[in-house]
C-alpha cells in the first residue's frame, strides 16, 4: 500500500502535462501511486499520459472515454475510487508541485495526528510567466500554529480560505468512512461542497505555511473570466451544501458562514454580469437568500465584512426588490444627497474639530459611501479652502479608502475561488479560481 495517492486530473492540456507529471514524479516522497485521470481529451493529452506512465510504473494511466458534464467531478471521484495510499492528495494536470510537496504534507498529518493538511501555493500567469499570491493569502496571518483541532471556531475559519483540493492532503480512511466525494452534475466549482464536506467532517488540520503548489492562470482554454450563465451555475451548490449541513444537524452551526460564502460569490459574479444577465442572477440568488431570516442576513454581511454596495445589493434580494437590485448594479449613486447635506452642514456650523472627529461626523452622516468624485466637486467649487474643508476632504479619503478595502477584499477573495474545471470561488469566502 503506498503512503500517497496521488490524484492527477486533465482535459485537452497536452502543452501543459508533462511538466505537471515530471513535478509529480520528482517527489521527495518516492513511495507514491499516481492516478492520472482524463477526462475525455480530444487532443494528445492520453498520448503523453500513456508514454509517461510506460516510463515510470507508479503512474496509472485512467482514460474516461467521454467528456463528463461540467467540471472535474468526475474525473477526480474516478481518482479517488482507484485509490489505495493512505493518504490522497490532488494535482491539476496543468499545474506543478515542488518536489517535496507530499513529503511535507505527509509529514505535518502524521505529526498531528490530523484528517487534512494544507500548504500555501502561488497563481503563475501563463502568458507572463508572474507568479503572485491569491486571494486568501492574508488569512494565513493568523495562523501561528502548526496544527488546528476544528472546533467551530477555528473551523470557519478555515472555510473561508479558497476552496481548491491541490494544495491540501486528506486521511483516505477519512474520506471512506465519511462517504466524501465531489457533487456529479452540469455545473462547474464542485471543489466547495467537497471543501465543506471535508472541513466540517474532519476533527484537526495541519499547516504548512511554504509554498509548494503552482496554479496556472491566464491560460487558453480555461473556464470564462466573464460571466455567462453557466458561472451562475456556482449558487447551486448552496442547496447541495445547504443539505448536507442540514442532513448532519450541522446547519444552525454553519448557515450565516454559508451565506456569506453565497454573497461572495454574488459579490465577484455581479461586477462581471452584464446587463442582460442580471434577471438571471437574481433569479438564481433569490431563493437562496429568501430561505435566511434578515438576522441572519445582516450576520453573514458583518462576518465577511462587505462594503455598502455590496449590502444595498444583498437587503435589494432580501426585500424581493429586483428593480433596487437593478438599480446596484447599474452604478446609481444612492448617496449622494447624504452627500451634500453632510457638506452644507460642514460648512455652515464653522466646525474646528479635529480630523479624527470630522472622520468619525463623516462616516455617521456618509454612511460609508462618500466618493472621490465629492473631492473634484469640493474643489471645484470653492476658491479657497478652509481648514474645515480640509478635515472633511480627508474625512472623505479615509472613508473611500475604507470602502476600496471592501471592494479589493471582496475581488480578491472571489478572485479564483478555486473549482474543478473552472473558476471556483471561494474564498471570499472566495472567489472563484481558473482552471
Amino acid at each position: 500500500m503506498p503512503t500517497v495517492s496521488i490524484v492527477v486530473t486533465s482535459y485537452n492540456i497536452e502543452s501543459y502535462i508533462e511538466q505537471c507529471l515530471e513535478s509529480v514524479a520528482a517527489q521527495t516522497l518516492q513511495d507514491i501511486e499516481v492516478l492520472v485521470v482524463d477526462d475525455g481529451s480530444s487532443d494528445g493529452t492520453p498520448d503523453k499520459i500513456r508514454q509517461f506512465a510506460s516510463r515510470d510504473a507508479r503512474f496509472v494511466p485512467v482514460l474516461l472515454p467521454d467528456n463528463s458534464p461540467g467540471g472535474v467531478a468526475t474525473a477526480a471521484n474516478a481518482g479517488l475510487d482507484r485509490a489505495s495510499g493512505d493518504w490522497v492528495g490532488f494535482v491539476d494536470g496543468d499545474d506543478y508541485v515542488a518536489p517535496d510537496m507530499f513529503e511535507r504534507l505527509v509529514q505535518a498529518s502524521e505529526a498531528a495526528g490530523a484528517d487534512l493538511a494544507m500548504c500555501k501555493y502561488l497563481e503563475v500567469d501563463d502568458t507572463t510567466g508572474q507568479r503572485s499570491e491569491p486571494a486568501d493569502a492574508h488569512r494565513w496571518a493568523a495562523l501561528d500554529r502548526s496544527s488546528y483541532a476544528l472546533d467551530p471556531i477555528h473551523r470557519q475559519q478555515f472555510l473561508r480560505f479558497i476552496a481548491v483540493p491541490w494544495r491540501k492532503l486528506y486521511r483516505r480512511s477519512f474520506l471512506e468512512a465519511e462517504s466524501i466525494r465531489f457533487p456529479v452534475g452540469d455545473y462547474f466549482f464542485e471543489d466547495n461542497p467537497f471543501h465543506w464536506f471535508s472541513l466540517v467532517s474532519a476533527r484537526s488540520i495541519a499547516v504548512v505555511p511554504t509554498v509548494l503548489a503552482y496554479h496556472r492562470v491566464a491560460r487558453s482554454g480555461q473556464t470564462m473570466a466573464t460571466a455567462d450563465e453557466r458561472l451562475l451555475r456556482i449558487f447551486e451548490h448552496h442547496d447541495t451544501i445547504h443539505g448536507w449541513l442540514r442532513e448532519r444537524g450541522v446547519l444552525e452551526i454553519h448557515q450565516v458562514t454559508l451565506l456569506a460564502w453565497v454573497i461572495s460569490q454574488l459579490e465577484w459574479i455581479s461586477r462581471r454580469t452584464p446587463e442582460p444577465l442580471r434577471d438571471k442572477l437574481y433569479d438564481a440568488v433569490r431563493p437562496i437568500v429568501a430561505q435566511y431570516p434578515p438576522a441572519v442576513l445582516n450576520r453573514a454581511l458583518a462576518e465577511g465584512h462587505k462594503g455598502e454596495q455590496t449590502r444595498r445589493l444583498c437587503h435589494a434580494i432580501g426585500k424581493d426588490n429586483r428593480a433596487g437590485f437593478r438599480r446596484v448594479l447599474a452604478g446609481r449613486p444612492a448617496t449622494d444627497n447624504k452627500l451634500r447635506v453632510g457638506w452644507h452642514h460642514l460648512r455652515n456650523s464653522g466646525l474646528r474639530q479635529t480630523a479624527t472627529m470630522t472622520g468619525k461626523y463623516a462616516r455617521n452622516q456618509l454612511g460609508g459611501n462618500a466618493r472621490l468624485q465629492s473631492l473634484a466637486r469640493i474643489g471645484s467649487t470653492k476658491s479657497s479652502v478652509s481648514n474645515a474643508d480640509l478635515m472633511f476632504a480627508l474625512a472623505v479619503v479615509q472613508q473611500q479608502l475604507t470602502d476600496l478595502e471592501h471592494e479589493l477584499a471582496g475581488l480578491a477573495a472571489a478572485r479564483a475561488g478555486a473549482a474543478a474545471g473552472g473558476i471556483s470561488p471561494a474564498a471570499e469566502p472566495g472567489a472563484p479560481v481558473l482552471r
